[in-house]
């Protein structure tokens, strides 16, 4: 299973760098995850054993009032964003803009285009307490990253909120990945931490990956003097994360690593590290890591409805909540247009499906452009063969009102179930313009003309087509030559709608 799982990790990384879609290294640094890590020399667990092991725990040790210390905890406590920063990315975080979702892509701290982010997600714990999770969904939230526990494979050490937390994730649908803060300091020790996540994860399918957390100082290996022994602690966690993510794979999950910037970047830099999905943590407007990762932790100090206080945000660079028809790099996800519709909810798809090579249908389009104008209220004259007790019986009402649309000749029906051709839909997008946006437009029909099957165009279609392909709603198809056909009776599937309409309601009005 491990070698089938990194084939393809490493195919998917292949192609994200070849497109220049990973995120890339700005100008300067203004957080606490990307300093150089303040290293607690005796902070070593003790090792007699808590009374309270699990059921088939592999370690003959034990873990007693373990507390985190780390780059984000002193004593077990989270440390305040600020208190180590020499920025104010924290404060943006709560500001507005930051991090929210724009027409282009989601918007960092300093106002900026997240370049290859594709959903927003929060990783959490019991540290967070009770979460209302269909609160959390509605704010926009795309996927979560639950601990299941800490350290080794004891009871007394799973997370306590691990269980309402997975259970409301897949309930609701919320697709989640996993992760075990780690105490190992030698390789029994992750086998018991790997240990430990696994009999927690029985019974569940994350979809995104379950993460060895290695940022504890009590990690490394350190020489008599104190300091750290740099080539022993780098090939011990080397070590540890392949027993740990090895586990993983096995039993068909997929298996990453988290880390802080500087971590990554200093001490997990043993060549099995290439592996594994990265999950890196830099408190920044961008992530400086010039290594492949998928998920970048931006903040610690983020709010989203559902929970009380501040919450870690991350952002996905792969595509792992994606509809199982939907890859990451096909091209209407890399020209946006997925993003747009979808995040914005104007062409959605079931059952984990979004069918982008389906055909888009009259009733859709119609239910696209009144999602676009806010579900206004309409009263217009019924067609004969709409059910207006319909999901698009509404949407139908209104835009036969206000002259969107306006069926099949002097016939009295519109066919909603019908697929829409390519000039039908530059149409009815012609009519929002002018009717309900107030958009001219008129067209000298130059363009379209120099098309090499303008001929093919409908006489009733061809004001709206011609402003269509002025505009760039429309550019036509290539052929093996490079001629653009604009093909106009032929169906318009979805991702060709997609696209069409991105260009319209985004670029266009």
């Amino acid at each position: 299973m491990a070698p089938i799982l990194r084939t393809i990790v490493g195919v998917g990384i292949s192609a994200a760098l070849a497109f220049g879609m990973m995120p890339v290294a700005s100008a300067a640094e203004d957080a606490r995850a990307d300093e150089d890590c303040t290293v607690h020399t005796s902070a070593v667990p003790a090792s007699s054993a808590d009374g309270d092991p699990s059921v088939g725990a592999s370690a003959s040790f034990g873990q007693t009032d373990l507390k985190e210390n780390s780059w984000r905890y002193q004593n077990g406590e989270l440390i305040p964003e600020e208190d180590g920063s020499d920025g104010d990315s924290s404060a943006a975080a709560r500001a507005g803009e930051a991090w929210s979702l724009s027409e282009y892509g989601y918007l960092s701290s300093d106002g900026s285009v997240i370049e290859g982010a594709l959903n927003k997600g929060i990783d959490v714990s019991e540290h967070q307490g009770w979460i209302d999770w269909e609160k959390v969904k509605a704010d926009g939230i795309d996927f979560a990253i639950i601990r299941c526990g800490y350290g080794s494979d004891y009871a007394s050490q799973d997370d306590d909120w691990w269980e309402h937390n997975v259970s409301e994730c897949e309930r609701l649908g919320i697709p989640y990945g996993v992760y075990l803060y780690s105490y190992a300091q030698n390789p029994e020790m992750a086998r018991s931490e790997a240990d430990h996540a696994l009999r927690l994860l029985k019974g569940h399918h994350p979809t995104i990956p379950v993460f060895f957390d290695m940022e504890d100082s009590s990690t490394f290996i350190y020489n008599e003097d104190g300091s750290i022994n740099l080539s022993a602690s780098r090939k011990n966690f080397g070590d540890m994360a392949e027993i740990f993510c090895e586990a993983m794979e096995n039993a068909g999950y997929w298996a990453g690593v988290y880390a802080n910037l500087t971590w990554f970047n200093t001490y997990l830099t043993d060549e099995r590290f290439e592996l594994y999905m990265r999950w890196v943590a830099q408190y920044n407007n961008s992530c400086w890591y010039d290594g492949q990762y998928m998920f970048w932790q931006c903040t610690s100090s983020a709010y989203v409805d559902g929970v009380d206080g501040p919450v870690d945000l991350n952002f996905e660079y792969f595509g792992f909540c994606y509809p199982s028809d939907v890859g990451r790099y096909d091209w209407y996800v890399q020209d946006g247009s997925y993003f747009y519709t979808s995040k914005f909810g104007y062409l959605t798809g079931y059952d984990n499906q979004w069918m982008p090579n389906g055909t888009l249908t009259r009733g859709m389009v119609a239910t696209v452009l009144w999602r676009a104008a806010g579900e206004p209220w309409a009263d217009a004259a019924n067609f004969a063969d709409v059910d207006y007790g319909q999901w698009y019986g509404s949407a139908i009402e209104w835009a036969r009102q206000y002259g969107i649309i306006s069926g099949y000749g002097n016939t009295n029906t519109f066919g909603p179930e019908d697929a829409v051709t390519r000039e039908q839909l530059a149409v009815m997008l012609a009519n929002y313009a002018r009717a309900y946006a107030n958009v001219g437009t008129w067209s000298d029909g130059s363009r379209l003309s120099a098309k090499p099957d303008a001929g093919a165009v409908s006489s009733w279609a061809w004001d709206a087509l011609a402003w269509a392909v002025d505009c760039g709603i429309i550019a036509g198809t290539p052929d093996a030559n490079g001629t653009e056909w604009i093909t106009p009776q032929n169906n318009a599937t979805r991702a060709e709608a997609a696209k069409m309409l991105t260009k319209f309601l985004r670029d266009v009005l």
